[in-house]
C-alpha cells in the first residue's frame, strides 16, 4: 500500500528547518578579520584607523607614530600595538597610562571587539573587528559628516571644529597659523549662462586644483557656496599671501572644460594669520579678518590677493 502523501503542514516544515539550518552554518563572525580603531571623541570623531598586520603599529603625539593623534596629554609614543597569532595586543609606553575599559592596563592586553581604549587624558578609541562592508559603511559615515557631499573636501563644521583645535595647537606650540579665504570670481554668471550642473562641475575643479596645490599638513573646507577656505598650520602671513597667489595662479592657469564648453575661473582672495589678529584672538576675528581682506579684494577688481 502506497505511503499518503506529505502534508502541507510537513513541507513547510522541512523547508523551514532546511532555511534555519543554512543560516546557523554561517557565522558572519568568522568574516570579521579586519582590525580598526574609531576616534571616539574630539574634531576627527568617527574617523576610523585600520590595523595593518606584518608590523608593530604605533601610537603618540609626534607624526613618527604610525598613528599620531594632536593631544597634549600624550607621551611621544605611547603606546603599542601587535597582532600575536590572530589577537592584536595592546602595551603601554607613556608616563600618565593607558587604559582598557576604565582599567589602567600594567601589561600587555589582548584587546576585544567593541573596547574602549583611552590614551592619556584625551584620546578616546574604540577597537573593533569588521569585515570588508562594515569597514566600508564605516568611513562612509566619517566622510558623510565631515565632507562637503559635492567637492569631497571638509564641509563648514568640519572647518569651525578645526579651526578650533588649531587655535589650541598654536597656543600650546607658540607657532604661527594663517587662514586664507578664496572665492570664485563671477559664480552667479556661470550658473545663469551654463547651468547648475557646469557650476556643480567648477566648484568640483575648483576644490580640486586648490587641494593639489596644498600641503598634506594644509586644511581645505568648502565654506558655503563658492567659498573655500585654507587653514595653514605654523606659516606667517608673508609665507600664507604666496601661498595664496600660488592658488590664485593654479585657479586661473586654465579654463575648466565642462563638455564642450571652456569655462575661465578666476578667484579673489582674503588672507590672515594670529601674528596680525593678536594673541588670544578667537575663531571670529581671525575668519573676520581674512573675510574683510576678501572683500577688499573682490572691491579693488577681483582675481586678487589682499593680505594687509
Amino acid at each position: 500500500m502506497a505511503d499518503p502523501p506529505p502534508k502541507l503542514d510537513d513541507l513547510e516544515g522541512a523547508r523551514d528547518r532546511r532555511q534555519a539550518t543554512q543560516v546557523v552554518d554561517v557565522d558572519p563572525r568568522n568574516k570579521r578579520t579586519r582590525a580598526v580603531l574609531t576616534i571616539a571623541q574630539g574634531v576627527e570623531a568617527g574617523r576610523v584607523l585600520s590595523l595593518t598586520t606584518g608590523s608593530l603599529l604605533t601610537l603618540g603625539r609626534v607624526p613618527e607614530c604610525t598613528h599620531s593623534f594632536d593631544d597634549p596629554s600624550l607621551s611621544r609614543e605611547h603606546a603599542k600595538l601587535l597582532l600575536v597569532g590572530t589577537d592584536w595586543m595592546l602595551k603601554d609606553s607613556s608616563t600618565n597610562g593607558t587604559f582598557v575599559n576604565d582599567a589602567r592596563i600594567t601589561a600587555a592586553t589582548t584587546l576585544r571587539d567593541g573596547d574602549r581604549i583611552q590614551l592619556g587624558s584625551g584620546t578616546m578609541l574604540r577597537f573593533a573587528l569588521v569585515d570588508e562592508a562594515e569597514e566600508t559603511a564605516l568611513r562612509k559615515v566619517y566622510e558623510a559628516a565631515s565632507r562637503d557631499g559635492l567637492t569631497g573636501v571638509f564641509n563648514r563644521k568640519s572647518l569651525e571644529e578645526r579651526i578650533e583645535g588649531e587655535l589650541e595647537f598654536a597656543a600650546r606650540h607658540h607657532t604661527e597659523l594663517s587662514v586664507i579665504i578664496a572665492d570664485v570670481d563671477f559664480f552667479k554668471k556661470v550658473n545663469d549662462t551654463h547651468g547648475h550642473i557646469a557650476g556643480d562641475a567648477v566648484l568640483k575643479e575648483v576644490a580640486r586644483r586648490l587641494q593639489s596645490a596644498l600641503r598634506a599638513e594644509d586644511v581645505l573646507a568648502r565654506y558655503g557656496g563658492e567659498e573655500f577656505v585654507v587653514l595653514s598650520r605654523g606659516i606667517p602671513v608673508h609665507a600664507a599671501v604666496a601661498l595664496a597667489e600660488r592658488l590664485r595662479e593654479t585657479l586661473a592657469a586654465e579654463p575648466i572644460l565642462f563638455g564642450e564648453i571652456s569655462i575661465p575661473i578666476t578667484a579673489s582672495m582674503g588672507v590672515a594669520s594670529l601674528a596680525q589678529v593678536g594673541a588670544g584672538a578667537d575663531k571670529a576675528k581671525l575668519v573676520g579678518t581674512a573675510d574683510a581682506r576678501l572683500y577688499q579684494a573682490k572691491q579693488s577688481g577681483r582675481n586678487r590677493v589682499v593680505g594687509a
